[in-house]
């Protein structure tokens, strides 16, 4: 049975459903249409309705027409549904293996996948990071596995390394897809294929890199090399290739090369760092022995030549040596403590090296970061004894104080920990030695500013992940609400703890890193200290969040505070700051809350005449046991 006629009428009532049925007369392929349809009609009862439907719509008055109109094409439509059909011609042939494979999924539920894989533009980073953690099974459908192969090549580069990311953890299933098609000679997708591929197959992948890499180039053949020091039968071979490699790929062998042990790698990289001095920088991940005992006595040659102060290190030895400092790394092991000892024992001589010019290199305060940041990321041994011990050895190294306290929590109980180190928060101003007390307090400060409350896993951790020994001790919050000097340089980026627009100080953010806020004696300690704050700053939004979070409340407080900065009030700050009253204190406190913001009516000048009539009307709604409303009612109003 032909069923274009039934299309086609379908097709010109949706036209007349757009343009309006007085044109129904004049639709001269409407009226061939149902010329057409009329044998159907003959044939089949239900086309017999649409031709009487048709017949009746031509027909009626033009007032009739609009609801007769739509209910014969509710009809047509309904009929050319049960007429679809899906497929196509030919054998069903099972998928090619490492393709994906197939599952029950709509392509409405793959969609939005699919077009974050195979488009451009914002937004589509958190649509594949969410479908991986939430759907991984999307992951192995034949249609998404694909599009994740050809996102190691996307133009943005987290989107490539987020589907490398995901590869990796597919595992050996998709290894055939990646290497079918590949290029040795292709651009940068190819050349995550083969990070991807050694990622998942290690040592197992050498046949295939060695067979592929006569033909490789650019940074494709800067992967493959890369990946070969995954196994350590390459070793021959890629000492063959430090010799006739250049540039990047020089590089890649040397990223091989010290990922290898033995006495054979010891002599190559022996020979290199004399050679080419800039090739330790390469050294900084590795822990080996030969290359602590390499980087270590590197180092300390260079730092000697300048240790009697008679010669000065130009700039470029300056920054070679501060190079050296780097690749210590994250090393830990007897040489590298006995280096420490010596570094220690030299600090005084080290932090007066300077140049001709008298301009300090400040190595002593770079080894001494160093040093803190291993020690944070290494457990229980002597490098952290030695850390424990530096600053009761050389009080007169005030930096030694940041190490020694925060080895002392990594290892001491709490109470100790305390009574030790808290002295040094000033509670009064120092009458006597008042520079040195002020720079120890403020060494501290910095050093308690790497502690921080853990929320999820409710425990402390020091900046780098370590648990501390035992919970804080309790009197620090105390100690800290009566310290008077409180000036600490702010912490590099932005801070979870704080609204972006508000200024907070370095010394409350500290703070609030510390505070467990399920701890009772916290919360009876910090809850007038913040409302001081609050009544002190410009920066409502901060302070009374935070009172949120301790149970506390900024009423009487917070209308004033608001004042301060009356341009910063904008409609949705308000509304957020007070729906987030609503959740943390409940109806009454909010009611109070919101009447005196309206009391004190500082708002921004746009926001004022808006925000005056949403408070009252909100205040009614709370009082009649409604809940808050959202940001859009109040817009509306």
């Amino acid at each position: 049975m032909n069923l274009q006629p039934l299309y086609d009428l379908k097709e010109r009532l949706e036209n007349a459903a757009i343009a309006g049925t007085g044109l129904l007369s004049e639709d001269f392929r409407l009226t061939r249409a149902a010329e057409q349809l009329k044998p159907l009609g003959a044939a089949s009862p239900v086309f017999g309705k649409i031709d009487a439907g048709l017949e009746k719509l031509l027909s009626a008055p033009a007032g009739e027409r609009a609801g007769l109109l739509l209910d014969l094409l509710a009809l047509a439509d309904a009929v050319a549904y049960t007429q679809g059909r899906t497929g196509a011609e030919g054998d069903l042939e099972p998928l090619s293996a490492g393709q994906g494979q197939y599952q029950e999924l709509s392509y409405s539920q793959l969609s939005p996948l699919l077009t974050a894989l195979s488009t451009t533009g914002s937004g589509r980073m958190e649509i594949v990071q969410s479908s991986w953690e939430n759907h991984p099974e999307f992951f192995t459908d034949f249609r998404i596995l694909p599009a994740v192969v050809a996102g190691l090549g996307d133009s943005y580069g987290e989107v490539s390394t987020l589907c490398a990311n995901i590869l990796k953890e597919m595992g050996p299933a998709v290894l055939p897809l990646l290497r079918e098609g590949f290029d040795p000679a292709g651009k940068k997708e190819m050349a995550r294929r083969v990070e991807v591929i050694s990622a998942i197959e290690g040592a197992e992948a050498t046949t295939w890199l060695q067979e592929v890499l006569p033909q490789t180039k650019k940074d494709v053949r800067a992967a493959v090399i890369a990946a070969l020091g995954a196994d350590p039968k390459n070793i021959s071979l890629l000492l063959e290739l430090a010799q006739t490699e250049r540039g990047g790929n020089r590089d890649a062998v040397l990223e091989a090369l010290a990922k290898q042990d033995g006495a054979e790698i010891e002599v190559f990289w022996k020979r290199e760092v004399a050679e080419h001095s800039q090739s330790m920088k390469l050294l900084e991940p590795i822990s080996t022995d030969w290359a602590i005992e390499l980087v270590t006595a590197g180092l300390r040659e260079r730092l000697e030549k300048f240790l009697d102060g008679e010669e000065h290190p130009t700039y470029e030895e300056g920054t070679e040596i501060t190079s050296w400092c780097w690749t210590l790394g994250k090393k830990n092991s007897p040489v590298m403590l006995d280096f420490w000892r010596w570094a220690d024992s030299h600090m005084e001589e080290i932090d007066r090296i300077v140049d001709e010019k008298n301009r300090s290199f400040f190595f002593g305060v770079k080894l001494t970061d160093r040093l803190r940041d291993i020690m944070r990321l290494t457990g229980p041994g002597p490098l952290r004894e030695f850390c424990l011990e530096l600053f009761d050895r050389r009080p007169e190294m005030t930096r030694y104080l940041y190490i020694s306290f925060l080895a002392s929590l990594l290892s001491l109980p709490a109470a100790g920990v305390f009574e030790k180190f808290a002295p040094y928060i000033l509670t009064e101003e120092p009458d006597k030695d008042a520079e040195r007390k002020k720079t120890l307090n403020t060494v501290l400060l910095r050093a308690l500013g790497d502690v921080w409350w853990h929320h999820q896993e409710k425990k402390y951790v020091v900046f780098g992940g370590q648990p501390t020994a035992q919970p804080l001790d309790v009197r620090w919050i105390e100690r800290l609400t009566q310290a008077v000097c409180t000036d600490v340089p702010k912490r590099g980026g932005g801070s979870p703890f704080a609204c972006y627009w508000e200024n907070i100080a370095e010394f409350d953010l500290t703070m609030m890193r510390l505070v467990n806020p399920e701890d009772e004696t916290s919360r009876r300690l910090l809850i007038p200290y913040l409302r001081r704050r609050l009544e002190k700053t410009a920066q409502p939004y901060t302070y009374s969040r935070w009172l949120f979070q301790l149970g506390g409340s900024p009423r009487e407080i917070l209308g004033g505070a608001l004042a301060k900065n009356s341009k910063a009030n904008h409609l949705y700050t308000v509304w957020q700051l007070m729906y987030d009253t609503w959740q943390a204190l409940g109806t009454e406190e909010t009611i109070a809350l919101l009447e005196e913001v309206l009391a004190e009516g500082a708002f921004q000048k746009q926001a004022a005449s808006h925000i005056q009539r949403a408070i009252p009307w909100t205040v009614e709604r709370l009082r009649a046991g409604e809940d808050f409303p959202s940001n859009i009612e109040w817009s509306k109003l």
